[in-house]
């Protein structure tokens, strides 16, 4: 596993100029993508700073960032109002909704000693 980024502390105020910076050069680190899918919180951990994370991630991926799927564990899915709210002007036409009770479909499994391994 690579860390790409550790910088800040519990006492560490980022400015949203310097979250994005610091989020450029991590994405930079990763190397061209082709097709990107951002899973950040929903509303629910609106604090996060994971709205302006994901819009900045938008803003750098341009067309390659292919959706964006709020992780809303049981809530409800977001609604028009709450995306635009936490996510800014990210395209609303990006955001997927994942029922997790009825779509799942399990396409493999990894054996124990495997993820041990890893």
């Amino acid at each position: 596993m690579s860390l790409y980024c550790s910088v800040g502390s519990t006492e560490t105020d980022l400015s949203a100029a310097q979250l994005k910076e610091l989020l450029v050069e991590s994405l930079a680190k990763l190397g061209a993508r082709k097709n990107v899918l951002v899973v950040p919180p929903d509303q629910s951990r609106e604090h996060s700073r994971a709205g302006d994370l994901t819009r900045y991630t938008w803003e750098h991926y341009g067309d390659k960032l292919k959706a964006v799927l709020p992780a809303i564990g049981t809530h409800t899915p977001m609604r028009p109002d709450q995306i635009a709210h936490m996510f800014g002007n990210v395209p609303q036409d990006l955001f997927k909704v994942h029922n997790w009770r009825t779509e799942v479909e399990t396409l493999g499994e990894l054996p124990a000693s495997f993820i041990y391994e890893q």
